[in-house]
């Protein structure tokens, strides 16, 4: 008899607490799932797929790195290549690329543009994924016509708009006058972290935030859920068919209503509305967006000068 009692009782438990249990499998499922898609993906050995590129990475045509930290920037390049499996380029040059703003603008993109294009750099393919930095040093008695250029191309030219060039020149701009070892290498690491997690998202961030959506919202729902039941009592019949029927008759005792409960709702209606939206600028330079060069090919970029 205890037996079927205990039965009874841990079947009426696992049906009442049943949306707990469904709960806890969904979110168990997400925090698995997540969790073995963020090792596969932080573990697995990138491949570089372009046989066609070159393997030098740092053309400092303008001389301005030593011999020392031109080999410390391509180590850095190459580990930072694998983490975002995106192709980096750092090329330094001391050419007149043009006074206004606006030859200026277009002598950059073109000369970046066509670098890539002509070393058909790329992690995936040639002309793939990946991103060059054009550094100008030139100035002369008409003025300085000194810069960065970003050229960008296959999932970059999809990452990389004007917000994110505007963080890599910032990531530059502390460095650059006094070592452009450093502001190279700082630009360098942002690409990284945009060709690995896209625009400004950590993978940190992302990780957290897929299990606190699937570890920790389920069980919320299901508090909610189990204390509104557990509050929930079985409601008496106060009126029945009878109730009113005195000798067959229907009778009402009294002509008033009485109301038992009053609820008041209040709700504010807002009828205004708004919104926002991630925006980002440049000094002295300006943004292309995505373009197609002399050789034909898609690339995406933009430029401060300084």
């Amino acid at each position: 008899m205890d037996q079927d009692v205990r039965k009874e009782a841990l079947r009426q438990y696992v049906h009442y607490f049943r949306v707990w249990f469904v709960l806890a499998g969904i979110a168990l499922a997400v925090i698995v799932g997540s969790l073995v898609t963020y090792y596969i993906k932080t573990h697995r050995h990138a491949v570089r797929s372009n046989t066609r590129a070159i393997a030098e990475r740092v053309f400092d045509q303008a001389d301005v790195l030593t011999d020392e930290e031109e080999q410390k920037l391509r180590a850095y390049i190459a580990e930072c290549e694998a983490q975002g499996e995106i192709d980096i380029i750092v090329v330094t040059t001391n050419e007149p690329m043009g006074l206004s703003d606006y030859q200026w603008e277009t002598n950059m993109m073109n000369y970046a543009d066509d670098f890539y294009d002509n070393y058909a750099f790329g992690w995936d393919q040639p002309y793939g994924d990946g991103a060059l930095l054009l550094d100008n040093w030139y100035e002369d008695e008409n003025g300085s016509q000194k810069g960065s250029w970003l050229s960008t191309s296959g999932k970059m030219e999809e990452t990389i708009g004007s917000y994110e060039e505007g963080k890599v020149f910032d990531a530059m701009d502390p460095y650059i006058g006094s070592s452009p070892y450093m502001a190279y290498h700082a630009a360098v690491g942002k690409l990284a972290q945009y060709g690995k997690n896209g625009y400004e998202v950590s993978s940190s961030d992302l990780s957290c935030s897929v299990l606190c959506i699937g570890g920790i919202l389920p069980f919320i729902i299901a508090l909610i859920y189990a204390l509104s039941h557990l509050k929930q009592t079985p409601a008496k019949d106060t009126t029945v068919p009878s109730t009113y029927v005195v000798q067959g008759r229907t009778t009402m005792h009294q002509k008033t209503d009485a109301f038992l409960r009053k609820n008041t709702i209040t709700r504010h209606i807002d009828t205004s509305s708004g919104g926002g939206s991630r925006s980002g600028g440049h000094s002295g330079g300006g943004s292309y967006g995505n373009h197609t060069s002399s050789g034909g090919h898609s690339h995406g970029g933009g430029g401060r000068r300084r």
